[in-house]
């Protein structure tokens, strides 16, 4: 089945935000995994494009439009204190889209389940054993570095640490959650 694209007009039952083309020559680019076959390269790349809804509670402002899927396109965003085009999808959304799919691609789980122990030991010697934390936790959603990075700017902690945030002033800006989304270019005038 051919990926549905979001090309931030709201499209309902989107699933990627590129195309395949596309996001085989971004691959070939940056060195990026994606399975040779069609198919299975379109799953990966569903999955990485629902995988980026994890990251959407530290992202600034809110989607654009009811029926859309993914956390692209967005109001209320800005990058480097530039209000950013609420009907676009930026190219380091669909680079993170791109590293979240190579991640899958590579062995990462895109469904993991937290049995809510984390291992406190471990020993081979011989003989296999672990042992566990009591009430422990595992993180199931892992962090992938190109993601953290492709999405920091449309942060809310990338909204902080800009100019217009406050972070010049090495306070990081002192903004509450509320704040985020505001206007924040009124703050440099």
């Amino acid at each position: 089945m051919t990926l549905i694209v979001e090309d931030g007009t709201g499209v309902a039952d989107a699933d990627s935000y590129v195309t395949l083309g596309e996001a085989r020559v971004i691959a070939a680019n940056y060195g990026l995994n994606l399975p040779v076959d069609d198919v299975e390269a379109e799953v990966e790349l569903r999955k990485g494009y629902l995988g980026l809804n994890a990251n959407e509670p530290e992202l600034q402002g809110y989607r654009t439009y009811t029926q859309q899927t993914g956390i692209f396109p967005r109001s209320e965003v800005y990058k480097n204190c530039d209000l950013v085009d609420s009907t676009a999808i930026p190219q380091s959304i669909k680079m993170a889209q791109l590293y979240q799919s190579d991640a899958y691609s590579n062995g990462v789980d895109a469904n993991g389940v937290d049995n809510g122990q984390e291992i406190s030991e471990f020993n081979v010697q011989g003989v296999y054993s672990e042992k566990y934390f009591d009430k422990g936790s595992t993180k199931v959603n892992s962090t992938i570095s190109g993601v953290y990075n492709s999405l920091f700017d449309y942060s809310r902690a990338g909204y902080a640490s800009s100019d217009c945030g406050g972070g010049s002033n090495g306070f990081g800006g002192g903004l509450g959650r509320e704040e985020f989304g505001v206007a924040g270019k009124q703050w440099l005038d």
